[in-house]
């Protein structure tokens, strides 16, 4: 049931949270948990009076493809052990779901505790990240330009975070975004008091002009660089030549970049990298429709494509036509047509949210080509990243 937000139920999902996700400190004196309940909806399982079972919603806008739609980010999925195995958080799923697509909210993401467990509601793997461990040898090369200045600071200093706003603000309006948070104000301070011991490097060119940014903390000896953007390859360089300056305090760099990032080739001797690409978060398409009518399909015409599969959400089944007519795209319900390609909406969901390609899916089995049909969809990148 949707909980209602009073002291009695807060307490008691304070109490279920610090247990499950082992916290030390009482939740209802935590800001950085209270800042996200209060922009929150809880749904809830109660026996008898003790609450047993409990997930968090959050409400953002998500950049699709130039669309920003409505997304729910789900997180804090969690029961008390004596409880498990009794499908609580499945009655749970199946009440946020419904709201969720009452309320025009066309899809969600999670972080999994199992990957397997959620793809019982209809969630895939969307998500991917890369990360980039080596040591200061590797950052030799990168050296200081005369061109711009470099600011360094905390999030409260207002030259810093209006530079970053700027920048991740401008790579929204793209529109080459797959499946990327619109950060709010609030969000971007709970980021900041989340992990308050980061730092904020911006670059600025000659003219004044913010061209990159880097976001990182110092842990012990590893330099962390959680969020890494630029516009230009001096701003790129910039922020190598920052990093590398720390070489003779830290012995080890952790970055973490878009899955499609091609940062190695700026490194001359690429052995001395370890690169990663390791599943990041998952992502469930709750109306179809609406997510489908978001896509860039590259080839023109008309395509039905069929939901064959979604317990969870049954509106999404049956037959949609894709019609891609001079770059505008429209969709809608056929009762009776020629089935183009078909599939689960897991797997519908890998390739319109994921990095799958159609022809990747068919290859694989995961969509079925009825009629050798040629249909691709642009596939865009995601160049932040996002944990709830």
């Amino acid at each position: 049931m949707k909980l209602d937000k009073n002291q009695d139920n807060l307490k008691q999902i304070a109490s279920l949270v610090q247990y499950a996700f082992l916290k030390n400190n009482d939740l209802t004196h935590d800001e950085n948990f209270m800042e996200r309940y209060r922009h929150s909806d809880g749904y809830g399982y109660f026996v008898g009076d003790k609450l047993t079972s409990y997930m968090m919603v959050n409400q953002f806008k998500s950049d699709v493809l130039g669309h920003h739609l409505p997304m729910a980010g789900i997180g804090y999925v969690a029961s008390y052990p004596e409880y498990r195995g009794k499908g609580h958080i499945s009655q749970l799923m199946k009440e946020v779901l419904s709201d969720l697509h009452d309320q025009d909210i066309p899809f969600a993401n999670l972080a999994p505790f199992s990957e397997t467990f959620y793809r019982h509601y209809g969630f895939s793997n969307s998500i991917y990240q890369k990360e980039y461990r080596f040591s200061g040898d590797a950052l030799r090369s990168f050296k200081f330009s005369d061109a711009g200045h470099i600011v360094r600071g905390k999030w409260d200093d207002l030259t810093v975070q209006n530079g970053v706003i700027q920048l991740y603000e401008r790579q929204l309006h793209t529109d080459d975004e797959r499946n990327t948070i619109v950060r709010e104000a609030w969000w971007w301070n709970r980021l900041d008091s989340y992990y308050h011991h980061r730092n904020v490097a911006v670059y600025f060119d000659a003219d004044e002009r913010p061209m990159s940014y880097l976001i990182y903390r110092i842990k012990d000896d590893t330099f962390l660089a959680d969020e890494m953007y630029a516009i230009t390859p001096q701003g790129l360089l910039s922020m190598f030549s920052f990093m590398s300056s720390h070489a003779t305090s830290v012995k080890h760099f952790r970055m973490i970049v878009p899955e499609k990032s091609l940062r190695a080739e700026l490194f001359p001797e690429q052995n001395q990298l370890q690169v990663n690409v390791y599943p990041y978060m998952m992502s469930r398409i709750i109306d179809f429709e609406k997510v489908l009518a978001c896509m860039r399909p590259v080839q023109e015409g008309d395509f039905n494509i069929e939901v064959t599969a979604d317990e969870q959400c049954p509106w999404n089944l049956g037959i949609w036509q894709l019609g891609n007519h001079q770059r505008k795209v429209t969709v809608e319900r056929k009762n009776d047509a020629l089935v183009d390609f078909s599939g689960s909406i897991t797997a519908w969901t890998q390739v319109l949210l994921g990095r799958l390609t159609m022809s990747a899916a068919v290859k694989l089995g995961l969509i079925t080509d009825h009629r050798i049909k040629k249909l691709e969809f642009v596939k865009g990148d995601i160049s932040f990243y996002d944990y709830f």
